[in-house]
């Protein structure tokens, strides 16, 4: 779908802040959430101590993205991002500039394992600092939505499947998504940070009741998307 979960939103922007990037590829911008946060957590955060960061005019982060729907874009994505390119990442990998970060946020299970090897590898070429990619950690069986047959799943992804790719370091989020941050030779690691879904300090009685629903409503959304 045009979205993603909002699971990973704290973790990715966690990361990508720890890269200090001066630039980011977003590919498969969607709905254009990942451009809007990055662009706040780069730029517009920066206008706190340099006002001249708020306008778009004084913006210093180079933004792109990748589409292969262009029935997804709006004047929304023309304002957020410097370009936006239309067409296939397996088409277009070869011929795109160097990022400092490149993120591939749910996007990789709509290829074959083999096709996604394959652009990852091209990616990470072209990443100066770092490759960030999330994918679901559960089958979704997720096929065409909203007239894009492009939204159809084709592969399910696990941590192994990044081992190949020196300096991967992969973690599960919110037990339902996978975070691989692969980064380049001299490039320090950043910390991966998982959303806090245990229990909370306070484990009053009163304090576990109130957890109830929460955690009732956490297993049965895994046991829905993984039901086997």
């Amino acid at each position: 779908m045009p979205s993603s979960r909002a699971s990973g939103i704290s973790t990715i922007v966690h990361v990508v802040r720890q890269l200090e990037p001066e630039s980011i590829l977003d590919v498969g911008v969607g709905f254009g959430k990942w451009g809007f946060l990055f662009r706040e957590y780069t730029d517009v955060v920066a206008s706190e101590h340099d006002e001249s960061r708020y306008p778009k005019a004084g913006w210093r982060v180079r933004i792109d993205g990748v589409e292969g729907y262009p029935g997804y874009l709006t004047p929304v994505h023309d304002y957020i991002y410097d370009e936006v390119h239309v067409g296939l990442i397996q088409d277009l990998a070869d011929g795109l500039p160097r990022y400092d970060v490149i993120f591939v946020g749910d996007m990789i299970e709509h290829l074959s394992k083999e096709a996604g090897h394959e652009v990852l590898r091209k990616l990470l070429d072209r990443a100066n600092k770092a490759l960030v990619v999330t994918t679901p950690k559960f089958d979704t069986h997720q096929g065409a939505l909203v007239g894009n047959v492009l939204e159809q799943h084709e592969s399910l992804w696990e941590a192994r499947d990044f081992e190949r790719y020196a300096g991967a370091n992969v973690r599960t989020v919110d037990h339902t998504l996978l975070v691989a941050v692969i980064v380049k030779p001299g490039v320090p690691v950043p910390r991966i940070r998982p959303k806090i879904s245990g229990l909370p300090k306070d484990r009053s009685p009163a304090s576990l009741l109130r957890r109830v629903p929460v955690l009732l409503a956490r297993a049965w959304d895994r046991l829905r998307r993984n039901p086997a």
